[in-house]
Order: C-alpha cells, then structure tokens, then sequence
C-alpha cells in the first residue's frame, strides 16, 4: 500500500483485555479472592504475539491490589509493535473497585487514565501528552468489581443463567451494558490437570468472549471472530512471542476489484457475514444511505458552504472538546487560527486544515488510543491520528467536525480506517491520511463519534465481506 492506513485492528484487539477487564453482577461472590499470580499466552490465529499476568495482592485488611499487564508484540504494515498495558485497581476483597489506572503504550505514544470511585459516581482522569483532561460517569448498583472474568470465575454458575449488569472502560470513563451466560460445563486440559470448568460468555464493547473457568480461576478465554486467545501456562513460563503475520494483511477485507477507487461519485456495496447490523448505525444523509443490507456512498464537492465560524444550534455537539479531542487545548486553538487566518468560508478553512494535516503528520502506524495534543507533539501516525488532530483543529477553528470509522479500498481489499467529516452547510467526509479533499466512495461508514462507539467495529472484524454491486 502506498499510504499508512490504520490500527483500528489492534485498538480492537486491546478491547477484548479491556472488555474481560470490568464491571460484574454484585452476587454470589465469596467474600475473600485468592492471591497469586495468574499467567496467560496470547495468539492471534494460531500465532503466539506476547503475555497476559493477571496478579491479587492483599495490600490491608478488606483492601487488595489486583494487576493486569500484558505484553504483545505484532506487525502493522510492516512496522514491529511491542504493546504495553496495564491495568491497576484498589479492590476490596469482594473485589469491588474503588480506584483503577490504566496504561496503554506502543513505544512512541502512551496514554493513562486514574478513575476514583465515589459510590456510583466515577470521575477520571486523562493524560495525555502532559495534559490532563476530566469526565465523570456513573452507574447504577453497589457493586462495580475492577476485574470481571476474574469476578466471574469465582461465581457459582447454573447452565442458561444470564446477568447483566454495568461495566466500567477504563480507556475511555464511560460505564456501559455487559452481560454474562452461562453456555455449559465442559472438561478442560489445566496446568496438567483434566478438570471440569464452567463455560461462561461475556458480551461486552461489541466483542463476545468465551471463558472457561475453574475454581475461581481463569482456564482460557477466546473471541472467535478475529482469533484472538489467551491459555492459561506457569507463572514462570517466558519465551519470545514474535507475530510474523502482518495486521493489515490478516483482517483485510477482500473484495472485487474496484476501477478507479479514487474517483468521486456514487457506489453502492452489499455488506456480508455473520453480523448483527442491528446494532450499527449505517445511515448518514446525504454521504451514506441503506436498504437492507445494502449501502450507496455519495461523495463529492459541497453544493454550497456557509461562513467561518459556522453559526448553527444543531451542530453545537460537533464543536465541543472531547477528552481525546482537545479542541480547547491553547496549542491547538493557535494552529487552528494560523491555518484559517483570514479566511471566511468554512469548507476553504476545512481544506486548508486537511492539507496542513496530510502534509504535517508523518504517516507511521501506531497502536494506541489517539490523542490530539500527543499528535501535535510528536507528529507522526496512522489515520486514528489524522483523523484525531483534523477534528481537533477543525473544532477549534469554528467547523462541526466528526470521527468517522469503518473501511476504505486499498490495494484490491477493504482494509480498517479512520476518516473525518466536516459540516460546512452540509456533511461532507475528508481524508488528510490519503491526502483527499473530498473522500471517494470506497469509505464506508460503520461508526461514527468517540472511541467507544466504535467498539461495536470489533463484532464485524473477521466475518465482514463486501460485494461491488455498482
């Protein structure tokens, strides 16, 4: 391929360790958790990329410390990752979080997050950069554990039981829906050892997890969509885990071929596989449109634009900052002025932005959670990047602007993207990663909005197809 494309695949990845990673039905939990140390290989699709240790320690009386890292190593268009994660949470014994921080770094960007419990408020911190952002959640109940398989292994299980309950995403501080099934009881190969376990499945963040578990520890775990899966080995296992599969290439989503791709105008695909659609949103007037299962992208040159900065109350929610968006940030708001100094129309302002961007940000893949300001600083990365930095300065400079996720034609497949769109009297989609004013009609959208609503991605990798139908 002859642009960097997108880590949108390994983001997904990370979900599955933070999907399993929070939030569990406040019942039938015993009330003290084993300390030790539990350790986990990781592979995706047959092939060994890195380590998970899942470690309890009790730190008081009714207070433990659990510790989540995992290590990975993978190939993203040719460019060798080693993936950082930590997740550390102050627990009681009933392992009910009261303080979780987590850590996520590929070597070039990191990003860390501090969330305090208060009841069933939850406010978190963000850091980014050297800069530090705020949100606040909450949920409702008096039990939100900070590690949920782990939680749930020490469940007592019937077969068909389902609980639903609130579950906390520490990349993001938002609280969202889980649930958790038991599917059976099945005989399982454990250090050794043939025992029985309890198969448990968790839906959570658009992923859907299979976990054997077996006196309140963790056998194995697995999401069968993209093949990612974690085996329970010694604690003093090591080794070297290299992946030798390149990302991209693994999860591309092949196709017919395409002529001319680049080209502006109006395509019309038909969306394949084993996929619940019903929980995307496919349908954003007038570049995207739906019937069925089929999607028709209309790109091309607004019709008409309205002046800089845009004057309108419905588009009030595309011109605020976001945690990873700091649209307010004092470095961004002056290269936002600098970019659009003097001028009036708002879509001149938006081309002007996605040419300082496509030309500015050094295309390298990256495999963590985008940031603006950490963009700004370092100026390198993948389209999550351009995409991050574009929405920033867009914003600040005064045009309604959104994340768009979802995949574009490169290289004979559909492979994961990122894009922005910008309303300048009417939306219109840009990519300063492909160096595009206007984005051609292989994009199609499949989120849109902050990073958890892109989660939902995460259910379609691995079972998406595409058909041309004109």
């Amino acid at each position: 391929m002859d642009r960097a494309a997108c880590s949108i695949v390994s983001t997904a990845l990370a979900v599955f360790v933070l999907s399993c990673g929070n939030g569990a039905p406040g019942q039938d939990l015993p009330g003290v958790t084993e300390e030790g140390v539990q350790k986990f290989a990781v592979s995706l699709r047959g092939e060994d990329i890195g380590y998970m240790e899942l470690t309890v320690d009790k730190v008081s009386e009714g207070s433990l410390l659990v510790t989540q890292r995992t290590t990975w190593d993978l190939l993203l268009m040719g460019n060798r990752k080693q993936i950082d994660m930590s997740l550390m949470a102050r627990a009681d014994t009933g392992l009910n979080m009261r303080r979780l921080d987590f850590v996520l770094s590929d070597g070039s960007a990191t990003i860390r997050t501090s969330t305090v419990r208060s009841g069933g408020d939850l406010s978190t911190v963000i850091e980014s950069s050297g800069r530090e952002s705020s949100m606040s959640s909450s949920f409702e109940g008096d039990y939100l554990p900070a590690i949920l398989d782990l939680a749930c292994a020490r469940m007592s299980w019937r077969e068909g039981q389902v609980r639903t309950f609130p579950a906390f995403d520490p990349a993001t501080g938002t609280v969202s829906g889980a649930e958790v099934n038991c599917v059976g009881f099945e005989p399982q190969e454990f250090l050794g050892d043939t025992v029985r376990t309890t198969v448990l499945q968790i839906s959570h963040l658009g992923t859907i997890t299979k976990m054997w578990a077996h006196g309140g520890q963790i056998v194995r775990e697995e999401e069968s969509g993209y093949g990612l899966r974690m085996e329970r080995v010694p604690p003093g296992q090591t080794g070297d885990a290299r992946s030798t599969s390149d990302l991209y290439e693994m999860f591309a989503v092949r196709s017919d071929p395409i002529e001319n791709p680049r080209e502006l105008g109006t395509r019309t695909y038909r969306l394949e596989g084993e996929i619940d659609w019903d929980r995307f949103v496919l349908d954003y007037p007038p570049v995207q449109s739906t019937e069925g299962i089929e999607v028709t992208i209309t790109t091309g040159l607004p019709r008409e634009t309205v002046p800089l900065p845009v004057e309108n109350t419905e588009m009030s929610p595309y011109l605020r900052p976001e945690p990873l968006i700091q649209s307010d940030d004092r470095a961004v708001m002056r290269l936002a002025d600098s970019l659009t100094a003097g001028v009036e129309d708002s879509w001149e302002a938006a081309l002007r932005i996605n040419g300082y961007v496509d030309r500015a940000v050094i295309n390298s893949p990256t495999v963590s959670l985008p940031s603006a300001v950490e963009v700004l600083e370092n100026m390198r990365g993948d389209c999550n990047e351009h995409t991050i930095l574009f929405v920033a300065l867009a914003r600040a400079a005064g045009i309604p602007a959104e994340v768009c996720a979802g995949v574009v034609y490169l290289d004979r497949a559909f492979g994961y993207h990122a894009w922005p769109m910008v309303w300048v009297g009417e939306w219109v989609p840009m990519d300063p990663t492909l160096g595009q004013p206007v984005a051609d009609p292989t994009h199609i959208i499949l989120a849109q909005g902050s990073l958890e609503s892109q989660y939902v991605i995460a259910s379609a990798m691995g079972r998406l197809s595409i058909k041309v139908v004109r």
